[in-house]
């Protein structure tokens, strides 16, 4: 399993959310997406992947041509491998 751990302000979460499509169309290698409001105003996103390779095929086919266009994140994933 692949753990990725995202936490940004709302509007930075809401943007990227709707762009990546992870609620509305799921990759099928998304096996739980889990997001909740702290109550500093964060939202923290929990996703768990089937493997590294998962995440870096999501990348290849929907994140990379958005970072192109609009330019990286000003907050970045966190990951870790689990068994």
């Amino acid at each position: 399993m692949f753990v990725q751990t995202v936490t940004a302000p709302l509007e930075e979460w809401d943007h990227w959310n709707e762009r990546l499509r992870i609620t509305a169309d799921p990759p099928a290698a998304l096996v739980a997406a889990i997001a909740w409001k702290g109550d500093d105003g964060l939202v923290t996103a929990v996703n768990l992947w089937d493997s590294p390779e998962a995440i870096a095929d999501f990348f290849m086919e929907r994140i990379s041509a958005i970072v192109m266009a609009e330019g990286e994140p000003p907050t970045s994933p966190k990951f870790a491998v689990r068994h």
